[in-house]
């Protein structure tokens, strides 16, 4: 069959690209068929099919069909061909192949033996795994057509010809049931991520039931893959036939291990249905919620055994770890008490850990009691007893059991012993006693690395550094190799002092010794580049992650530190390369984890990437969100624009987790986007009726919803409630207020909020002062825009690039270019100042809007020329050429184009692949005006429209129009993009 298979769709292939010629790849084809048609009745059935499936693959169904027929398997007249056929079709995903044939079955063919064919030829086929939905679309069609065979049969009986519109209601087919299960196995095990639960989903819209062949092994494959979502679903359906102890067992170990409340309400219908729980079972159950933490059902389990006298030593150390993994160390000791009650005894290791666990739970009475009475002696008893010591400044004690176990067991002593004793006294700044042991340490030989870097530790502790560098010395001087701990401590000193001079010589002297950076010391760089006020520093910091042996998703620590740097610090090329890297590991994310990646796919703006993780939180994994999560959610859904699947979210999620001040703050900030300031309103209204703090961050979200619909009167009332609930506004929130009074062009109001503003002791910011600005110049208020410019100094703010923009469109529309260039050079001239291309381009239009090409010419060239001023870039290069164009300077346009050409060849990630249609139809337009087509025709590229990427068009459009006086000649679109630009 494979052989068959790999023929026909070769030669389909051949025959689709073949010349009309050159008939041999169809020819060829025949031959095959003909070959197959001599025994595909009796074994060569299957070998046909592969073929039949391999044409379809090679060159579509009319080919696969004519193979068919010259094999002499015709499906309208033969129902053994018929089955070949559907099968064929199925294995390659055409569903409408499939449908035609069930139309065109033949006489006495049997629609049920047809629809298992469907299902097996897709069970059986190699490209399942490339399609999730292929198992569920099957499937309704299958039982599409099965639905109207019975309908048919139901209308042609003789006893519903007089029933008219009181005709039965036709029964719902069945599916195949052994196919069926043959198919939804190999959707497990061999589907890609979601098909076995979608196919389970569309069975379940179906009425249809869980075939009880597969059952079993589809709960089976769901706990081991912990695919809860296709568990539940498989649940559902098995409801109607009555679940078997088999699938309880299944079910139970699933739910035990990530969803409590499930677990507990199974385990008490498989109790009422009649079936009982063996203490092995229930020892599975009480394993698992360890590794989950479902305490409340491991209890329940417990009492269950209790009941019934099934306790057992296995059952009580069991639930033991239970509440040690979930720090509930007082019940542990508690349980432990309930044992010795019994006639169960317990041995030597439960005997230890109950010391262990008291230690924890600050029991000291019962820990000291339990140490006496242990049946032989633990080292690890000791040990536990020092470190608590230890923690409890206790040194005398410490010393005193140390003492006593060098007396009874000395050959117990080793330096893990030493060093436990070493680290009660340092970190207690018992002077003598480190040096007594680490004397003795020295006659007995036992001084390992672990031993100075104890001391390291000690000394960093007390703020010592001076010791912890001696220390650092002694290590390397004794022969002994530093490690990542040696030096993590003063890392991590080095990053909470901002020393990054040190921080890097200590790396340095890392790599020096061939010390790798682990996990703890790359997080801790990570955490630097998170808080460093220093872009530099920062983008040095992240390049840690491209050092060879750096694996971030092999330590879920260290995943949530490089990404919540890298998102904080927009680094879109590492989050995406860590993102693949996640997508390929075997880590299994922690609720806090998916609120981070959730927000690293929102920087790079993959909504569809955060929607995915979400359902696999929830529906896969069966989490919780926190409130944590969830705020990430719902502030990528607003980043995205989707302020009302964010609403939605929103509402569905609230009585599970309560709403706190950053989910609706982020609310409130979706609302703001989408222009909603009514909305915005109630939410702040429920928020205050369900006692939600309302913080400075809310209240300027607020604010600013209202101040871009130009409400500035509610606004204004805002501020003054703000400032009545003890939120202090800060320079963002008198800023969003100036905005607004900007927007409705009321510049009085805003001078004045400003100078609110300054006296309350809130220094002005360039982004204030550009706003104001900016207001000035789109409303004609040179004269104010000519004195804020003279008072920029007296507010101690330098002028931004935005600045200079704005200042060249001012001069722009005053009529004064010369005026304009001297404010690009100025700024050039002042110390470590630069430009990005958005003030050239800003330049250039005034040019034009100047009617001056030729300035706009001078002002390309400085831009190439000055190393301080970043581009021209290919936003530049389009707009140059189009009103170039326009103004008749044919040549230079040409000659800028060549210039467009060579910066996209050389860059490596360019806005645009190739020059854009429309700007290529004005330049041949503009040459065919001009009758210059035999000398520049050649040297431009046909036009080749295709989708264009929105930034650039909207960057086009707002410097083809930002100096445009005649409002009526501009659409709406244009004067937005004009407005944003």
């Amino acid at each position: 069959p494979n052989a068959a298979k790999d023929i026909a769709r070769a030669l389909a292939r051949a025959a689709a690209t073949a010349a009309d010629n050159d008939p041999r790849a169809r020819d060829m084809l025949r031959e095959l068929g003909a070959h197959l048609g001599n025994h595909w009745k009796n074994s060569g059935a299957i070998s046909l099919q592969g073929a039949v499936s391999g044409a379809a693959i090679g060159s579509g169904r009319e080919v696969a069909m004519s193979l068919l027929m010259s094999a002499g398997a015709d499906p309208a007249r033969d129902a053994r061909a018929a089955e070949v056929a559907v099968a064929a079709f199925s294995a390659v995903g055409d569903d409408s192949a499939v449908k035609d044939l069930f139309a065109k079955l033949p006489q006495g063919a049997c629609p049920h033996t047809s629809a298992t064919a469907a299902l097996r030829g897709l069970a059986r086929s190699d490209r399942l795994d490339q399609d999730a939905s292929a198992v569920a679309r099957l499937v309704r069609v299958v039982h599409a057509v099965l639905s109207t065979t019975i309908e048919d049969c139901i209308g042609m009986s003789p006893g519903n010809a007089s029933l008219g519109s009181r005709a039965p209601r036709s029964p719902s087919a069945v599916l195949p049931q052994r196919a069926l299960a043959e198919l939804l196995q190999a959707a497990a095990d061999s589907g890609p991520p979601g098909a076995l639960l979608e196919a389970l989903m569309a069975l379940e819209e179906m009425g249809q039931c869980l075939p009880a062949d597969g059952a079993t092994h589809l709960l089976n494959w769901c706990l081991h893959e912990e695919d809860i979502g296709a568990a539940m679903v498989a649940e559902r359906m098995l409801r109607s036939v009555g679940l078997s102890f088999t699938a309880y067992d299944a079910l139970l170990k699933l739910y035990a291990k990530t969803d409590g409340q499930t677990a507990a309400r199974l385990f008490k219908d498989m109790l009422a249905s009649g079936y009982k729980a063996s203490e092995g079972l229930c020892g599975s159950l009480m394993a698992r919620c360890g590794e989950h933490k479902n305490v409340d059902f491991a209890e329940e389990v417990a009492d269950y055994l209790r009941r019934r006298s099934m306790m057992s030593l296995a059952t009580y150390k069991t639930l033991m770890k239970v509440y040690a993994s979930c720090g509930l160390y007082d019940k542990a000791c508690d349980l432990y008490e309930e044992l010795l009650k019994t006639e169960i005894k317990p041995d030597s290791v439960m005997h230890s850990c109950a010391v262990k666990f008291a230690v924890k739970s600050g029991r000291k009475s019962l820990s000291e009691k339990l140490f006496m009475t242990a049946p032989q002696i633990d080292v690890h008893n000791y040990m536990c007893l020092i470190r608590a010591a230890g923690r409890e400044g206790d040194v005398h004690r410490a010393l005193e059991l140390f003492t006593q176990l060098k007396e009874r067991k000395p050959e117990l002593l080793d330096s893990t012993v030493y060093n436990c004793a070493l680290d009660a006294c340092v970190v207690n700044g018992a002077k003598a006693e480190v040096a007594q042991i680490l004397k003795e340490m020295e006659a007995a030989g036992v001084r390992n690395c672990v031993t100075y870097n104890t001391l390291i530790k000690g000394h960093l502790a007390g703020g010592d550094m001076v010791a912890a560098q001696k220390s650092l010395s002694d290590l390397c001087s004794s022969g002994l190799s530093p490690d990542s701990a040696s030096f993590n401590g003063f890392l991590s000193a080095a990053v909470t002092s901002g020393d990054f001079k040190k921080l890097w010589q200590l790396v340095g002297e890392m790599d020096s010794n061939g010390v790798r950076l682990d996990h703890y010391s790359v997080s801790i760089l990570m955490k630097a580049a998170r808080k460093t006020s220093d872009g530099s520093e920062a983008k040095r910091l992240l390049d840690v992650l491209d050092r060879p042996g750096v694996r971030v998703c092999e330590d879920e620590v260290l995943l949530n530190t490089a990404l919540d740097a890298c998102a904080y610090r927009r680094d879109n090329q590492r989050l995406a390369r860590i993102l693949r890297e996640f997508g390929e590991s075997k880590i299994r994310p922690s609720v806090q984890t998916y609120g981070l990646l959730i927000r690293a796919r929102s920087v790079l703006r993959d909504i569809r990437g955060c929607r995915a993780l979400w359902r696999q939180m929830i529906n896969e994994r069966g989490l919780a969100p926190s409130h944590v999560t969830l705020s990430c959610m719902l502030d990528a859904l607003v980043c995205a624009g989707n302020t009302r699947e964010a609403v939605q979210l929103f509402e569905e999620w609230s009585p599970k987790v309560p709403p706190n001040t950053i989910m609706c703050a982020t609310m409130l900030k979706g609302y703001a986007s989408s222009g909603e300031s009514d909305k915005a309103m109630k939410l702040f209204h429920d928020m205050q009726a369900r006692g939600v703090r309302v913080n400075h961050v809310a209240y300027t979200t607020l604010i600013d919803c209202q101040a871009r619909a130009g409400n500035t009167k509610q606004a204004e009332e805002l501020l003054r409630q703000m400032e009545s609930d003890g939120a202090q506004p800060n320079m963002i929130t008198f800023s969003a207020l100036i905005k607004g009074h900007c927007v409705k062009g009321d510049l009085d109001k805003a001078l004045a909020t400003f100078e609110t503003m300054l006296s309350r002791g809130i220094s002005a910011d360039t982004v204030v002062l550009n706003t104001i600005l900016d207001g000035c110049v789109r409303h004609g208020r040179f004269e104010l825009a000519d004195n804020l410019i003279a008072e920029l100094p007296r507010y101690g703010v330098e002028p931004s690039q935005v600045t200079v923009s704005i200042i060249v469109k001012m001069w722009g529309k005053r009529r004064c270019l010369n005026k304009a260039f001297d404010a690009v050079r100025g700024h050039l001239r002042t110390a470590a100042a630069r430009l990005d291309a958005k003030v050239g381009n800003c330049l250039i239009s005034a040019c034009f809007h100047n009617n001056a090409p030729e300035r706009a010419l001078q002002a390309l060239d400085e831009m190439k020329a000055c190393p301080r001023w970043d581009g021209p870039d290919a936003n530049t290069y389009e707009a140059i050429i189009s009103l170039l164009a326009n103004h008749g300077l044919c040549r230079e346009a040409v000659d800028c184009l060549a210039e467009l050409e060579q910066l996209l060849a050389r860059d490596a990630a360019p806005t645009m692949r190739s020059p854009p249609a429309d700007m290529l139809e004005t330049l041949r337009a503009a040459i065919h005006r001009h009758g210059l087509e035999h000398e520049l025709g050649g040297r431009v590229p046909p036009c080749s429209r295709g989708p264009r990427p929105s930034a650039v068009e909207g960057c086009q459009l707002g410097m083809k129009s930002a100096y445009s006086t005649a409002a009526g000649g501009r659409s709406q679109q244009q004067r937005r993009r004009q407005g944003r630009y």
